[in-house]
């Protein structure tokens, strides 16, 4: 059975406000690079806003 690790990314920019992280699509494509698909997209929820985040995953040997 496949294996698989999982990655959480914010997005760089949500609603005006600036979140940790670099999400670009350079970014992506480096990621990429490394082995990692973006799967989806959600938001996250912090204490008074939520803001967008990648999901990631790439197969374990």
């Amino acid at each position: 059975m496949q294996k698989w690790e999982y990655l959480v990314v914010p997005l760089q920019e949500a609603g005006g406000l600036r979140k940790s992280g670099d999400m670009t699509p350079d970014r992506l494509n480096e990621l990429g690079s490394e082995g990692w698909e973006a799967v989806g997209l959600t938001l996250k929820k912090g204490d008074l806003v939520a803001w967008p985040v990648v999901l990631l995953k790439r197969p374990v040997d």
